[in-house]
């Protein structure tokens, strides 16, 4: 009477080569749990294992320990993993307009002497992202914020980004997410000879699930006219010039700078 154990044993392993999930992560340090269902170029769809819903993600977002096991799983699931289709077979969908509204908040802690001295900064920002759409669910898309800082002891124009987040963005019609950055500690030095890090604003992209551009704010307002640039930024702790192209040999002061 084996067959039976047999048979229980064959249907475990099935569904084990089946359905293999992991725990992704993102970059930004976002975690989820999730099964490969396709690939095609740079873009990876996920089945989530919480409600078993579909997510594309793009690999850049990804660690590079995922992209290590992606490139396993194309080798073993070849019939799964579609070459990405070409602009003239498939052009990419323009971009529907979206109705977003977003109230930033900053969360700034400034500690240090009033006459003068080292200060300290803590930063973050919390974003209060609103859909108005009436019928509308915004899914799949995602969010790309950069925390930004300026050396005060270098000349020129040069900007500090001191972190790049990637989150995923989901709201229903007529509600609401809130996303909050991972706050950042800066230093400087109030006098006559200033050198230190001092905080520049931030910008905040959105994009939809065809990596469309629906929503941009920044502070200054300029910094949302760079989302290119932006979305290709890689590395972080970097410094950028004023359109926001890297400067690899440039040095970012790490000494007034913790996270």
């Amino acid at each position: 009477m084996r067959v039976l154990p047999l048979l229980f044993h064959t249907f475990l392993l099935t569904g084990m080569l089946r359905a293999e999930t992991r725990v992704f992560v993102s970059l930004a340090g976002t975690l989820l749990e999730a099964e490969i269902t396709a690939v095609s170029g740079d873009s990876i769809t996920l089945k989530r294992g919480n409600d078993e819903q579909p997510l594309v993600v793009s690999r850049k977002t990804l660690c590079k320990e995922d992209n290590a096991y992606i490139a396993r799983w194309i080798e073993q699931n070849p019939e799964k993993a579609l070459a990405p289709a070409s602009p003239a077979a498939s052009p990419t969908a323009p971009a529907q307009k979206f109705s977003l509204a977003c109230q930033t908040l900053p969360a700034k802690s400034n500690r240090g002497p009033a006459d003068g001295g080292m200060r300290a900064v803590e930063l973050s920002y919390k974003f209060n992202l609103n859909n108005r759409e009436v019928r509308r669910d915004l899914q799949n898309a995602t969010g790309v914020v950069v925390t930004l800082a300026k050396d005060t002891a270098a000349s020129g124009n040069d900007l500090i980004v001191l972190q790049k987040e990637v989150f995923e963005v989901a709201i229903p019609a007529q509600s609401k997410m809130v996303y909050s950055t991972t706050p950042v500690r800066l230093s400087y030095y109030m006098g006559g000879s200033g050198y230190g890090v001092k905080s520049y604003g931030y910008a905040l992209i959105i994009q939809d699930a065809g990596g469309n551009v629906i929503f941009t704010e920044s502070s200054p307002d300029g910094n949302s006219s760079f989302t290119k640039e932006i979305i290709a930024l890689e590395k972080t702790p970097c410094v950028v010039d004023r359109d926001f192209k890297l400067k690899p040999a440039a040095q970012v002061p790490m000494n007034y700078i913790s996270f």
